[in-house]
């Protein structure tokens, strides 16, 4: 599905019906065009590209998903792939909706094949914004790729909520889920790294100043973007380090907990093999054994079981081993 939305200056913004008059739009170098294509048939594809020239490799990489967002320029144009992300808390899971641009001075193409709420909080604010102050191709650019990177910071949000849930559980319990949680969260953040990082490259490269198809005043709202990628990049890895920290104090609890049971375990044993070696000895049935015609010999064996026992427990509880 194909939607036609045109700034002209006599007539300010609205959407246009007839796709046949994108020629004459385009034409006109004060008008700003935007074509937005939900799941666009292949006919829908062609006729774009017939419509504004386009490359026959700019098509083909937009039948080819991206794992990571680029830039290609071409004569007139950009070929932008991007990423908007979806998390869902429960699981854990990041999820990547691909978003492809065409940028050209007096138009942009986003073509996507799920639906993209960022497109129409940037529609909204185009309409307004434009339609008042009249700037070119490179505040939409702006307000869509600002959308598609402010849209990351509610998952880092949610990530550090977890962060903190995740390390109070660990070093409170040092549950065997808690191991799982990081897992997950690493996961997570190195596929959202995937999409943060080359899409910095991409603003960087948008935001150059010998890049001919945007204004000046422009450049400095996609540096703006470019900034914020920065501080995106720079908190996935703070966290990443964060969770690298936890699973070493999770690694250190169940090694506390490991040389507890230990230590219990070894006390346990000394305080057996102790009662063992006293029973081993008046258990000898030799006939001249003094004891074993004595009439308190079997109360005074257990007497001396009894004894030793408190006395290891008393020496072990006072060197901190129980």
């Amino acid at each position: 599905m194909l939607t036609l939305i045109a700034y002209e200056p006599d007539k300010g913004t609205c959407e246009i019906e007839n796709l046949d008059t994108i020629s004459d739009l385009i034409a006109q170098p004060d008008t700003i065009v935007w074509l937005d294509g939900l799941d666009p048939s292949r006919e829908e594809i062609d006729f774009i590209a017939e419509e504004f020239g386009f490359h026959p490799l700019a098509i083909d990489d937009y039948y080819t998903p991206h794992e990571r967002p680029k830039v290609d320029e071409y004569p007139g144009y950009y070929f932008i792939v991007t990423h908007a992300l979806d998390y869902t808390a429960g699981t854990g899971e990041v999820s990547a909706k691909e978003l492809v641009l065409f940028v050209g001075r007096n138009y942009i193409i986003t073509l996507h094949r799920q639906p993209m709420e960022i497109l129409s909080r940037s529609e909204q604010m185009w309409r307004q914004g434009l339609a008042s102050a009249g700037d070119g191709i490179g505040m939409l650019l702006y307000q869509i790729l600002d959308s598609l990177v402010d849209s990351y910071f509610p998952i880092l949000d949610q990530v550090d909520d977890q962060l903190d849930a995740l390390e109070d559980d660990v070093l409170r319990s040092g549950e065997r889920s808690s191991v799982e949680r990081i897992f997950r969260l690493k996961r997570a953040l190195l596929f959202m790294r995937r999409s943060a990082t080359p899409l910095r490259d991409v603003l960087n490269t948008l935001s150059r100043r010998d890049q001919p198809l945007l204004a000046e005043h422009d450049i400095a709202y996609l540096r703006d973007v470019y900034d914020h990628t920065l501080r995106i990049v720079d908190t996935i890895d703070t966290y990443r380090d964060i969770l690298t920290g936890a699973l070493d104090a999770y690694l250190t609890v169940i090694s506390n907990q490991l040389n507890s049971i230990m230590k219990t375990l070894t006390v346990g044993a000394i305080v057996l093999a102790t009662n063992t070696v006293i029973a081993g000895i008046y258990g000898m049935n030799f006939e001249y054994m003094p004891e074993i015609q004595w009439r308190y010999g079997y109360p005074f064996a257990l007497g001396l079981m009894a004894v030793t026992t408190a006395g290891l427990l008393y020496y072990f509880k006072r060197i901190k081993w129980l």
